[in-house]
């Protein structure tokens, strides 16, 4: 690979410079934040309503269960965080229930699509103060400003969607302790709790097939990443020449999304060159499928106490956990 000095017109340094440090590896890869600008978020949302990704529809189920409890489990909640919050689809479970909640903190590393969202959600649930972050928790914790926001009532970040399975065991763990800081540990003065869903399914067909939709969508949000690519950093991808596929790797109890080059082939990046065997992927995404005692454990260690939780018994081995903040 040879790279130029100077790369001309490029406003996204920071998607540049994950591109060419993720495609100069021997496994090439490219982060899966990447994927959630307006399209992606958007191409997402359908993911999520396919026959066969299942986690969307039985996280809601049991979302729709919790809220009836949550009420009187965590009757002074007042603030609600949720990071990577995408279109809050799931959150209105809670906002329609949770009556004692005054502010609603989503965040999201899109600014477009989440001040839209946003905008929306102020106007389905006026009495509900929404206060959107911009941001990338996934590098650091956003700051929120907590002017105006209640500081006296308990807070809950809520992370659906077993999102928590895009990071390995360590990035997990830290991002578990990391939430600690997001409730604010000097905004709001009474519990802090963790409200997360955690797919830990190991049934290898359902998984792939879960990751490798029939009508193709998942196959053009994972492309959305060249695309993306093409349009911001001045790429050549051609789409044509990679395909989608969906990987279950039973050593690491993980699913992975690869894009494989159907072909030898040069592509260019701002100036940079790399060459893709045919066969050749590119890692795009990680979704570790946690058990549930390994999970528990991994919570407990940082800082979390298990309060509830909530087992599909129907299609999959989702659960959704309620921990309440451990005492200092």
């Amino acid at each position: 690979m040879n790279k130029m000095t100077e790369i001309p017109q490029i406003t996204n340094q920071a998607f540049l410079q994950d591109v060419l440090d993720g495609l100069s590896q021997k496994q090439k890869t490219l982060p899966c934040k990447w994927f959630y600008d307006e399209t992606g978020s958007q191409l997402f949302e359908a993911i999520t309503k396919t026959r066969e990704y299942y986690p969307t529809r039985v996280e809601t189920r049991l979302l729709q269960q919790a809220a009836l409890e949550l009420t009187s489990l965590i009757p002074e909640l007042q603030v609600l965080i949720e990071p990577g919050s995408g279109a809050s689809v799931k959150t209105r479970a809670l906002l329609q229930t949770q009556a004692q909640l005054k502010h609603y903190i989503p965040i999201d590393i899109s600014a477009e699509f989440l001040q839209a969202v946003a905008a929306q959600l102020q106007a389905d649930f006026p009495q509900i103060n929404t206060v959107p972050v911009v941001g990338d928790f996934s590098m650091d914790m956003p700051t929120i400003d907590w002017h105006g926001i209640a500081k006296t009532g308990d807070c809950v970040v809520f992370f659906p969607g077993s999102t928590i399975g895009n990071f390995s065991p360590e990035e997990a763990s830290k991002l578990l302790s990391d939430f600690h800081q997001l409730a604010g540990e000097h905004a709001i003065s009474k519990k802090k709790w963790l409200l997360i869903g955690v797919d830990s399914t190991q049934n290898t067909a359902q998984l792939v097939n879960a990751y490798n939709d029939a009508a193709g969508i998942t196959a053009a949000f994972n492309k959305n990443l060249l695309v993306r690519a093409n349009q911001e950093l001045q790429a050549n991808f051609e789409l044509d020449q990679f395909k989608h596929e969906a990987r279950f790797n039973p050593v690491e109890s993980r699913i992975e999304m690869h894009l494989v080059s159907l072909q030898k082939q040069v592509v260019e990046i701002a100036g940079s060159s790399f060459v893709f065997e045919s066969g050749e992927s590119i890692l795009t995404e990680n979704c570790y499928k946690y058990a549930q005692p390994r999970f528990l454990e991994m919570a407990q260690k940082s800082g979390w106490q298990s309060v509830k939780t909530w087992q599909d018994q129907q299609e999959s081995e989702f659960c959704l956990f309620l921990f309440r903040a451990s005492a200092p």
